[in-house]
Order: C-alpha cells, then sequence, then structure tokens
C-alpha cells in the first residue's frame, strides 16, 4: 500500500467539496493544481455541479473511480463520512483541511475521525495542506499560491510545520530571501500523521537537501530517533517553551507539549539543530540548500579540535556539545 510520500507523489488527487464559488477554500486547490501545471488526474467531487474550474464534477467519491490522493474540504462533521468513504474504498492518503476537532475541544468528533479512517492514513485535521513544488502538487488551499506574481521555486529543502499559517507564512519568507523549498506540509492536529513521521518520509526523497520544522510537540522519542537516523541535516523550531506556550499549544492543535528540558536535551542527543523563531530556521535552512549528505553522527563519534588560539578551542568545544557532538 503507497506511503506517506503519497501527498506528494499522488499521480491523482480529488477534492471532496470543491466549489464553483470564486475564492472559496474548496476551489482554490483546483485553481492552483491547474496553474501550476499539475500533470496528474484532478478530480472535483460536487453533487450539486456539472463541472467545477472547467473539470467533470463527480457526485460521489465513489463514482469518480480510484485516486492516491483526497483532499477534504467541507465542515467537521462531513468530513468524518468523507473518511469513511475514503476508507471503504481504499484510498492511501486524505488531507483534512476542517477545524473543529480537538483544538476546539471536541475531542470526540477527533476520536470518530481516527475510528472511521480504516486503513486511510489522515493529515490533520485542522491543516493547509501538502505542497510538492517540483511538480505543481499543490493539495492545500492556502491563499499564498493565489497571488499574481507568485512562482514555485523548487529547491532541496523540505518544511514541515504543525501551524498551517505559520508554515506558509514561512513558505512565503523563504520564496522572499530565494530559499528553495522542494516540498511543504502542515500537520494540524495529528490525529493520525505527525510531523516527525512526514519529516523522516521526506529525508528518504533524493532530492532533499535538508529538513526544517515547527512542532508544538516531540512526545515520541523513537519517531525523534528514526528521523536523526535518516542522515539529513534538520532544524526544528519547537513551541511550548514555557507554560503559558504550552496551554497556547493544547488550544491551536491539541497538542501536549512537555518539559523543555527534556526537549533540549533529546534534540542534542540526536544532532537535531534546535532554533528559537522562524527567522533563524530560514537563516539555517538556506544553509541545507546545496545537496550533499551529512553523515550519521554514529560515523563521526568523536571530534578533534586543532587551534593556535585557546578562547577559540573552548568556543568550539561549547558549540560541539551543543549539537549534541563529543
Amino acid at each position: 500500500m503507497p506511503g506517506l510520500s503519497t501527498l506528494w507523489s499522488a499521480q491523482s488527487i480529488a477534492i471532496i467539496g470543491a466549489s464553483t464559488r470564486p475564492g472559496a477554500p474548496g476551489r482554490l486547490p483546483l485553481e492552483f493544481l491547474l496553474r501550476y501545471g499539475y500533470s496528474g488526474r484532478i478530480v472535483p467531487v460536487n453533487p450539486h455541479a456539472v463541472e467545477v474550474c472547467g473539470l467533470p464534477a463527480y457526485p460521489t467519491l465513489a463514482a469518480a473511480g480510484p485516486v492516491d490522493l483526497v483532499l477534504i474540504m467541507v465542515g467537521a462533521d462531513a468530513a468524518i463520512e468523507a473518511v469513511d468513504e475514503c476508507a471503504r474504498l481504499g484510498v492511501p492518503v486524505a488531507i483534512v483541511g476542517a477545524s473543529g476537532f480537538a483544538e476546539a475541544g471536541d475531542v470526540g468528533a477527533q476520536a470518530a475521525l481516527l475510528q472511521r479512517r480504516g486503513r486511510t492514513r489522515i493529515l490533520g485535521p485542522n491543516c493547509i495542506g501538502a505542497v510538492n513544488f517540483h511538480t505543481g502538487l499543490i493539495a492545500s488551499f492556502s491563499p499564498l499560491f493565489g497571488g499574481e506574481n507568485t512562482v514555485l521555486q523548487p529547491g532541496g529543502i523540505a518544511l514541515v510545520s504543525q501551524s498551517g499559517a505559520l508554515g506558509f507564512g514561512a513558505v512565503s519568507l523563504a520564496q522572499e530571501r530565494g530559499i528553495g523549498l522542494g516540498w511543504a506540509v502542515t500537520t494540524g492536529n495529528e490525529a493520525d500523521v505527525t510531523a516527525l513521521e512526514v519529516l523522516t518520509e521526506l529525508a528518504r526523497e533524493p532530492e532533499c537537501t535538508g529538513l526544517l520544522g515547527y512542532v508544538e510537540t516531540l512526545a515520541d522519542g523513537q519517531a525523534l530517533r528514526r528521523l536523526a537516523a535518516q542522515g539529513k541535516p534538520t532544524a526544528l523550531l519547537v513551541a511550548g517553551r514555557s507554560v503559558a506556550g504550552r496551554r497556547a499549544a493544547e488550544s491551536h492543535t491539541g497538542a501536549l507539549a512537555g518539559d523543555d528540558r527534556v526537549t533540549d536535551a533529546a534534540l542534542r542527543q540526536f544532532g537535531i539543530i534546535r532554533v528559537n523563531d522562524i527567522d533563524e530556521l530560514l537563516d539555517v535552512g538556506a544553509g541545507f540548500g546545496t545537496k550533499r549528505r551529512t553523515p550519521a553522527r554514529r560515523e563521526f563519534p568523536r571530534i578533534a579540535v586543532v587551534t593556535t588560539s585557546g578562547g577559540s578551542g573552548i568556543l568550539a568545544a561549547d558549540a560541539l556539545a551543543e549539537h549534541g557532538l563529543n
């Protein structure tokens, strides 16, 4: 069965809730897919329309035939039913953009979403989607891609963000700075698929030169270990350093952030760079833009510093220790 890479490699995509109304969130992904030259099959699903954006519309997903990826652009209650249909039809991956789940206190609705998904992997809910800058697969309703002067500048950097607005805001800043992004994925509430899972899968892409992430929880130490084992340079902006920040994260995506000292130690242990804000994340990412493989830390168990300056040696030792190197 296809894996998470379907999010950026799908050869066909259906949009449930495809809208005929200009500017509607359910119409934007169709416009973007057409505008940026996605070559796969595009399937609008709308029982009240004959066509959407010049494409034939289907009354149900079942009527459209098999698809790789489904973007669900309907409200929370209808999204649960749509996920159920995806599961029955064997859809590998579905993206749920709707809010109104755990982040709004409705844990039951999010649990129902998971119960109905079967073997279908779910990105979201409460996310803004996924983008492959190389192929024009814009499975997103971010208005960023509707700008008159917006052009895709594909590169080797992968960006994954638990926050949709912050993630695509970072995409906009990266484009302004000439930082070539190859992929951008937002994970939202992470009812199923997590940012660490997506980062790990993206690290396996041959053209990926580095990974950038914004996360609100790092509860899974084994997932962090698997990410680090891919050997790709990685920088993370981890929210929830303070008690107030952890509370804000819970109300934003339903994330339960852990003790920041534990987070800090884990990132150092695995050689993952921790940054303090989006500007710093992109500054670090700019250095990941050339295609190279960073050897896994186990290949360099100990590092020697040779210098004519004692002070420089001390600073170098501090910097190495900060990044978990001996």
